[in-house]
């Protein structure tokens, strides 16, 4: 009976402990699926969405160009007695650039000038003012004319009176006019002395200008791009080219501004450029001509600006990254640039909401400094993430620090 009593007691108490510990199971269960373990906040800097003013500027491309390119030639054949210049070189304007061989221009000069003093010593000209009728022929010629007048005037007196026979006045009459004919006469060929004068000294006046002729300089300042002939070389004239130059300062810029940006395009504005030469140096121009309608096929519109170019650093065919400023005073929404990040071709923010990260797409815009402008996708006023975003997403919880 002791036996029994005890088998029982014991079964009871096995069983007693299998449904508590079965219940404290149960228990641990339920608190464990009631309450999960929450995710800490992720611990970011934020800064406020800012309106500054800001230029707005356009990027475009252009090759530099010489303001003028000029071919210089010689204005008579000859040769080449000295050249000055060298490729490369660099010209003032009025600079003597070569000279061709004078000794036929001179010879023209003084065989011009012989025949003029021959001229004038015929005359008895000693200087460039001359009255024709102190030539000696005309004073000749008046002074017999002089004669037949007080002549024919006695001879008409006393044919009046009836003193002396008509044959008489007739004959004072006909000398005077002989003697009036050899006036003109003498002064005609004056006349045609003087004329010869006039032709001789224009004659002398484009030998003198021959001779300047082969004196070549340069019209511009700027620098010989091409030398086309040598001392000792003949100038035909079928080939009269010397050099040719390009001014290089100022320069000219010409570039396609977009359509977008076109009606904002006006003369005078400025442009800075940047030369892959010269890394980190800044060029400024100013746009001087505006093309007069936009390209069909591009839908842009060419402007040529002129570029200062002290020192000639820059030449010709330099490639140029320019920025047109459109609007000196535009009103953008800035953010740190350290707030943007770029994945898989999208450029996001994420904007802090009620203590959640918020991923907003974004459109950006110039760079200013450590900020860029956000065109599209933050306000003003908004607070953004600038750390630890690659541990954010929308919904995520943050904290500031």
């Amino acid at each position: 009976m002791i036996k029994g009593t005890l088998l029982f007691a014991l079964l009871f108490t096995a069983a007693a402990c299998t449904r508590k510990a079965e219940g404290e199971a149960k228990t641990k269960a339920a608190t464990a699926t009631a309450s999960p373990t929450a995710a800490p906040p992720v611990e970011v800097s934020t800064a406020t969405a800012i309106t500054r003013a800001m230029a707005r500027s356009v990027e475009v491309v252009g090759s530099l160009a010489a303001d003028e390119e000029v071919v210089i030639s010689a204005q008579v054949p000859g040769e080449v007695a000295q050249i000055n210049i060298d490729f490369g070189s660099f010209v003032q304007a009025g600079q003597v650039i070569a000279t061709l061989d004078q000794r036929d221009a001179k010879l023209r000069i003084e065989q011009a000038e012989a025949s003029l003093k021959q001229t004038m010593a015929r005359l008895g000209m000693t200087s460039d003012k001359f009255d024709p009728n102190q030539a000696a022929d005309v004073k000749v010629a008046r002074a017999s004319l002089d004669w037949t007048k007080m002549d024919l005037e006695r001879a008409t007196k006393l044919v009046e009176n009836g003193d002396v026979a008509r044959s008489i006045y007739d004959n004072a009459l006909t000398q005077n006019q002989l003697a009036q004919a050899r006036h003109q006469a003498a002064l005609d060929a004056v006349n045609q002395q003087l004329a010869v004068i006039e032709q001789q000294k224009s004659a002398i006046n484009l030998a003198k200008k021959a001779l300047g002729d082969t004196i070549v300089r340069s019209p511009i300042t700027g620098a010989v791009k091409e030398k086309h002939t040598s001392r000792g070389a003949y100038l035909s004239q079928q080939s009269l080219r010397i050099a040719t130059l390009v001014k290089i300062n100022p320069l000219r810029l010409r570039a396609d501004i977009p359509e977008f940006a076109a009606a904002a395009v006006r003369t005078g504005q400025q442009m800075l450029l940047e030369i892959d030469a010269f890394p980190g140096r800044k060029f400024t121009g100013r746009i001087a001509r505006i093309g007069a309608s936009l390209n069909e096929q591009t839908r842009a519109l060419t402007v040529e600006a002129t570029v200062a170019n002290p020192g000639n650093l820059l030449r010709p065919g330099m490639f140029a990254k320019s920025s047109l400023i459109t609007a000196p005073n535009a009103q953008a929404t800035m953010i740190p640039s350290k707030a943007v990040v770029s994945i898989a071709g999208l450029t996001k923010v994420f904007v802090i909401e009620n203590g959640k990260a918020v991923e907003r797409i974004v459109k950006t815009g110039t760079k200013d400094g450590d900020l860029i402008e956000i065109s599209e996708g933050v306000r003003t006023g908004e607070n953004v993430a600038l750390n630890n975003l690659d541990k954010l997403q929308t919904g995520t919880t943050v904290s500031n620090k």
